[in-house]
C-alpha cells in the first residue's frame, strides 16, 4: 500500500499547476521556469513538476504518494497522463501548489485512491534527497472522465470533478543536495554580476 498524503485542493490557472519542492534556507534557489513551448503533459524543472491541464481554469483535488510499485493505478477509473523522472534539489519536501496563490488548500471531501479514502488536508510528502524518483501522474473525472470524451460539444460536463494523484517511486540514487557554501555580499555581487560595483572596488 502506498504512503499517501492528505487530499489538497488546487486552483488551476493558465492550464497548469505545480507540485514543488519547498526551498530550504542555505540552499541556492534553482531556476525553475518551465518551457511551455512543448506538448508534454507534465514538465519537469529543477525543484518542480508542472502538471498541465486540458482546462484553462479548474479546481481539482490532488494527493501525493510514495510507492515501491511503478505499475499500480490508484483505481480502475484513473488515467495515466505522464511518467517522468524527478531528482530532489533541496531536502525533498514536496507539496502541491495553486498556479498563482501558493500552497494548495485542503480539499472539501475525501478522495478515493488505492482502495482507501484519503482525508482532506495538506497535499505534501517527504522524499529522500539522495534518491531519484520515477513519477507517475494519474488523473480522473472532469475533462478526463469518459463521459466528457464521449460527449458532443465542449460544454459537456462530467459528474465527477477533476482529481490528480502524483506517485513517486524510488528508482536510483544520487548525491544528496547540500547547502551552498556561505559567501559574503561582496563575493555574491562579484559572482552574479561578473564584477564588483564601482563603489566596492
Amino acid at each position: 500500500m502506498p504512503s499517501i498524503s492528505h487530499a489538497g485542493a488546487v486552483h488551476v490557472e493558465y492550464n497548469h499547476f505545480p507540485v514543488g519542492e519547498l526551498w530550504e534556507p542555505g540552499f541556492e534557489r534553482k531556476d525553475d521556469r518551465p518551457n511551455f513551448q512543448t506538448d508534454e503533459a507534465v514538465i519537469v524543472v529543477p525543484g518542480r513538476i508542472i502538471v498541465r491541464s486540458r482546462l484553462q481554469e479548474d479546481f481539482a483535488s490532488v494527493a501525493l504518494a510514495l510507492s515501491d510499485r511503478r505499475d499500480q493505478a490508484p483505481g480502475p477509473e484513473w488515467a495515466l497522463i505522464a511518467s517522468v523522472t524527478y531528482r530532489p534539489v533541496y531536502k525533498g519536501r514536496m507539496a502541491a501548489f495553486d498556479t498563482t496563490n501558493g500552497p494548495a488548500g485542503s480539499a472539501d471531501k475525501v478522495l478515493e485512491a488505492f482502495g482507501c479514502l484519503v482525508p482532506p488536508g495538506e497535499a505534501a510528502i517527504s522524499l529522500e534527497p539522495s534518491h531519484v524518483y520515477d513519477v507517475q501522474v494519474w488523473a480522473r473525472g472532469g475533462w478526463y472522465a469518459p463521459e466528457r470524451f464521449n460527449a458532443v460539444g465542449p460544454e459537456a460536463e462530467a459528474s465527477d470533478p477533476t482529481a490528480y494523484v502524483v506517485v513517486f517511486s524510488p528508482s536510483g540514487t544520487q548525491e544528496a543536495p547540500a547547502p551552498a557554501a556561505h559567501e559574503s555580499r561582496r563575493e555574491r555581487l562579484a559572482r552574479t554580476r561578473g564584477k564588483l560595483p564601482l563603489n566596492m572596488r
